[in-house]
């Protein structure tokens, strides 16, 4: 079972809610975008429980092949139920108490009202604490896996855009790239670029993935739009252009 750590303040009320649900009979819902760690908070609060998908869930319940009967379940992706009435009735014959995970809050009413507690995670970039914590865990696991050691801090690639997903994927990143060089480099790129050659303006579309990390390292390394300018050989209106062009991306 994954850990759910809680270093952040908010981390902490959500896990004290959690340890509330352990003690008491009632079903409740978990919230928050994927990666933030809806299902080890649910493994927390029904440790000796099965994760049921809603969907496979749902069809079992229809072909009358579950043997389940006052028991407790963690449901995924509860939003994906669709025959409400069978699924509300299959719960009050059998007595299942559940405890549900989604990242859609819009819920279909009936189903929602079966909820005494809804608890809402946060995304990690608004746990940092919990984030750090995460890194280390990530970076231990990364260096056990691959069989080396333990690399800085100032050397992580950190990604928290998909939560938990990204940042797991980036720190083995991080331990991937300093086996690598830049023959490497050019193959994955090779590599990239070759399975994207499509359309008349290739060059121009594919363009941003030399420029985009370039400007964001130059950018980090020399803080100042004059000095980045300078250090790419660029005039400051080209640099602003393509700052502007690229700018969802840096």
């Amino acid at each position: 079972m994954e850990d759910y750590i809680a270093l952040d303040e908010i981390s902490k009320e959500i896990l004290n809610s959690a340890k509330l649900l352990q003690a008491v009979d009632v079903n409740a819902l978990i919230l928050g975008e994927p990666g933030v760690g809806k299902k080890a908070l649910a493994s927390f609060i029904l440790p000796n429980s099965k994760i049921y998908n809603a969907k496979d869930l749902q069809r079992d319940i229809a072909d009358d092949v579950l043997t389940l009967s006052n028991e407790a379940i963690i449901i995924d992706k509860i939003h994906e139920i669709t025959n409400i009435d069978l699924f509300l009735n299959w719960l009050n014959e059998y007595e299942i108490r559940v405890i549900a995970i989604s990242y859609n809050n819009a819920l279909n009413q009936k189903i929602q009202d079966i909820f005494s507690i809804n608890l809402e995670i946060p995304i990690l970039s608004k746990r940092p604490n919990d984030t750090q914590a995460l890194v280390s865990k990530f970076s231990k696991e990364a260096s056990d896996t691959l069989d080396m050691q333990i690399i800085p801090s100032s050397k992580l690639i950190i990604n928290t855009s998909n939560n938990t997903h990204s940042l797991r994927k980036s720190i083995f990143f991080s331990y991937l790239f300093e086996t690598i060089g830049e023959q490497e480099i050019l193959m994955f790129l090779e590599k990239y670029l070759g399975e994207h050659l499509e359309g008349e303006d290739v060059y121009k579309n594919l363009l941003y993935l030399f420029e985009v990390p370039l400007i964001k390292a130059s950018t980090n390394k020399y803080k100042s739009q004059v000095q980045v300018a300078k250090n790419l050989g660029l005039n400051r209106i080209t640099l602003r252009k393509k700052i502007e062009q690229h700018k969802d991306l840096l």
